[in-house]
């Protein structure tokens, strides 16, 4: 069975798209956070594998994941790093045999690129989504590598180049996926205006 992974955040304003927020002010920055997140949750529910939301904040009580069946569960540990690997961690201990992870962070993914990066992980032992910011926007593998989650300066421009460092180290095979963008700053969405960008991720 295959499992996808999704880390969030409750969108609370100043505590989601905080960069975002020094150009265009919080409340807009949890608009596009909300979109996002409908977005993400568009492309993600047609595939056939299991599907668990991660909170990095707190878990409400009902929100746009209760309503369609996604597991919810708070990240736990201390950094980024940690919090994935525990992830992976339970996704292999409830005997799931590929694991893809996401954040909720870009407009470009698909559904068809999703199940892309689950079908190659039936050929290779692990495949990433590279970043134009220098990280990735999805990891998958097939086992639990913990050096792949330490080691890196996370949210900077070096964590894709480590990451593939860290696959060759451990002998592992990889597939790389298109490149694609995150939303985390104004210039994500520069010219286009923010409403148009808001209606195209409804």
């Amino acid at each position: 069975m295959s499992l996808l992974l999704i880390f969030v955040k409750h969108p609370v304003p100043g505590k989601v798209k905080t960069r975002l927020a020094v150009d265009i002010g919080h409340a807009q920055a949890v608009k596009v956070y909300q979109a996002l997140l409908r977005y993400t949750r568009r492309i993600s529910a047609p595939l056939s594998a299991e599907k668990v939301v991660f909170y990095g904040n707190e878990v409400p009580e009902t929100d746009l994941w209760s309503k369609v069946g996604y597991l919810r569960f708070l990240q736990q540990g201390p950094g980024l790093g940690e919090r994935m690997e525990q992830a992976f961690s339970w996704g292999f201990q409830q005997e799931h045999k590929h694991i893809v992870i996401i954040g909720s962070d870009c407009a470009q993914l698909t559904t068809e690129i999703l199940q892309e990066a689950f079908d190659r992980l039936k050929e290779q032992d692990a495949v990433i989504g590279p970043a134009r910011d220098g990280g990735y926007y999805l990891l998958g593998m097939n086992a639990l590598v913990p050096g792949v989650f330490s080691g890196k300066e996370w949210s900077t421009d070096t964590v894709f180049s480590a990451t593939l460092r860290d696959f060759e180290h451990e002998n592992l095979t990889y597939s790389l996926l298109p490149t694609l963008s995150d939303v985390d700053t104004i210039e994500d969405i520069s010219g286009t205006f923010l409403e148009a960008f808001l209606e195209k991720l409804r």
